[in-house]
């Protein structure tokens, strides 16, 4: 007889316990297990917790409820959608109220998910169980921040564990709580702390340049923020030091010092509204705001730095852990707000990302960025009309900048409505005074768009415009260099342009694949061949780049595999009228091959 009472029966007893079951079996079978707390070293035993579930002790609905939104939870992590990844997980919580597990995973999605109060209330319940987390104690201790009761704070961290991150933050953490105190000597001792980890020297040198600061000794402060680098000139310091330092240069009458600094930084951006703002207060002596003038101010910088110092593509969910927790020390905090919205952009929430650029106040230093970073996540979302509705409002309130319709003549190019980009381009050029290095890209994106629209005399002289400020610049000199040879001219000269290109750029395939096409229009069949193949390595499902490989196989007599490359070609969905073309060659074959002299 059936044993009705272990666990898989149970959970199966009835048709949704069985899609269930099936549903999360194959969500483990893909992969799914502790998406989001794996990267922290903290990370649940899915089964585990599908098996506490399994022990409930009655076949009741609220059982198959709890079970499905817990897989519901599951899912929605995978998707990124964490705000309802969030709420699901509480809502297991609620119902498996004892389980640490539960309760862990719950409150890293609610930090994940901005979730503050609820995160909070989480963490509240963690400090009272056997678990040990850093991130925690950070949000506690964020709570006693803002009650500035900063020796409540201190105390939290007495046994923390130092563990994976903690081993950062935590120091971090307790040097602010003492600053809060006024304890500024054991804090600078605090905060030494990371002067001893490898690689975290910058990092050190900042927040210790910080409190030196807010203890009124600017001189140390100058002092240790010049040792970010060896050279020790504030010149060539990461922006994030450069910010922190002006106010200390300002109380230290070092205004020639402190321009220096803003005007290397406008040499290479002169479009930064953040410096040129700087440089104002610096010449009319206003003062310029300290980086951390508070306590909370600091730990919130301190826990941004950590995220942005960590690698995206393997840790991103800790960066935006991290992210999240500065943004509950510091609510209004831009960077952390622009650096949480483009990792919701490389997981393709563009919605959400949208949202989240949209926090950023529009009037702030920041708040250009935010609104570009808008237009990029509405463009991503499909949502062309209103990422061009906002572009043309920013051209039109900043006339002197060019990049609001420099980003919608990219947007229209890369949606293949050439005419309308190069209408677009043309008014941002209109704004272009006096063309510098730095804009060898300009004419090189309108380039592209003026030769798709058919007009290539304009094209050509904006592909020679870019090379005259930025010679050798690998990608114009193989677009000018193809087009060259695809129009039988210069040959000899789109040979040899096409040569630098590939040295420059060995592993992209349209310049390899641009290689071999002048070694065919050439006739130098044999040598075009392993180019062109190469070309297929690098972008196996490009038709284009198919296509000439079946081009050149038919001229060395591999006619079979020409076939089977113009049929790959045409699987990659051509534009039409290559599309034709290829079907012709499939049919007949090639005739008579028409070679190319030197000069086309």
């Amino acid at each position: 007889m059936e044993d009705r009472n272990t666990s898989l029966s149970r959970l199966t007893a009835n048709p949704l316990s069985r899609v269930l079951v099936g549903l999360v079996l194959f969500m483990l079978v893909a992969g799914g297990l502790g998406y989001f707390l794996s990267t922290t070293g903290e990370s649940p035993d899915d089964a585990g917790l599908i098996g506490q579930l399994a022990k409930q002790p009655t076949e009741t609905a609220r059982e198959t409820s709890s079970f499905g939104r817990f897989l519901a939870g599951r899912f929605a992590e995978r998707q990124s959608d964490l705000e309802q990844a969030a709420r699901l997980m509480a809502a297991v919580l609620e119902d498996q109220p004892d389980d640490e597990r539960f309760l862990r995973q719950a409150f890293v999605l609610a930090v994940s998910a901005g979730h503050v109060e609820k995160a909070t209330e989480l963490a509240r319940k963690m400090a009272g169980t056997k678990l040990n987390n850093s991130s925690a104690r950070i949000v506690l201790i964020a709570a006693d921040f803002r009650k500035k009761d900063y020796a409540a704070a201190l105390t939290r961290l007495e046994g923390a564990n130092t563990g994976g991150l903690g081993r950062y933050a935590l120091p971090m953490a307790k040097a602010w709580s003492l600053v809060g105190q006024k304890k500024f000597v054991e804090a600078k001792n605090a905060i030494a702390a990371l002067g001893e980890e490898k690689g975290f020297n910058v990092m050190y040198r900042l927040h210790a340049g910080l409190i030196n600061a807010l203890a009124g000794d600017a001189k140390e402060a100058l002092k240790q923020f010049k040792q970010v680098n060896k050279s020790g000139k504030l010149t060539t310091a990461p922006v994030r030091v450069q910010r922190a330092v002006l106010p200390v240069l300002q109380t230290l009458g070092k205004k020639k010092e402190a321009l220096a600094i803003i005007n290397k930084q406008l040499s290479s951006n002169s479009n930064s509204l953040l410096f040129v703002s700087l440089r104002d207060k610096i010449e009319s002596d206003e003062p310029v705001a300290a980086l951390a003038a508070t306590p909370s101010q600091g730990l919130s910088e301190g826990l941004f730095n950590l995220a942005t110092a960590l690698p995206r593509d393997r840790a991103g969910n800790v960066v935006l852990l991290y992210a999240q927790l500065a943004r509950i020390l510091q609510p209004k905090f831009p960077l952390a707000e622009i650096l949480i919205g483009d990792i919701l952009m490389s997981r393709e929430r563009f919605a959400d990302a949208a949202a989240m650029y949209r926090r950023v106040d529009p009037k702030s230093k920041y708040g250009w960025t935010s609104r570009l970073r808008t237009a990029d996540a509405l463009y991503e979302a499909e949502r062309l009309d209103d990422a061009r509705k906002l572009l043309e409002e920013m051209g039109d309130e900043r006339p002197e900048r060019l990049d609001a319709l420099l980003r919608l003549g990219n947007f229209l190019r890369f949606k293949e409505r050439y005419k309308d980009a190069v209408v677009i381009y043309d008014r941002a050029f209109k704004r272009l005074e006096k063309p510098k290095k730095r804009d060898w890209n300009l004419f090189y994106a309108r380039g592209i768009a003026l030769e798709r629209a058919k007009k290539w005399d304009r094209a050509e002289k904006d592909f020679l415009k870019a090379l005259e400020l930025m010679p050798e610049q690998p990608y114009v000199l193989n677009y000018l260099g193809y087009s060259w040879v695809e129009r039988r001219k210069n040959l000899a000269k789109a040979k040899k342009m096409i040569e630098s290109a590939v040295a420059q750029r060995r592993n992209d395939g349209y310049i390899v694949d641009s290689m071999g096409w002048v070694l065919y229009r050439l006739g130098e069949f044999d040598k075009a061949v392993p180019h062109l193949e190469r070309a297929v390595q690098l972008r196996p499902h490009d038709p284009i780049i198919n296509d000439h490989l079946g081009d050149a196989y038919w001229r060395v007599g591999r006619k079979h595999e020409a076939r089977f490359q113009w049929r790959r070609a045409l699987s990659f969905k051509p534009e039409k009228q290559e599309q034709t073309k290829i079907e012709i060659k499939l049919e007949k074959g090639l005739g008579k091959p028409e070679i190319l002299g030197k000069d086309g």
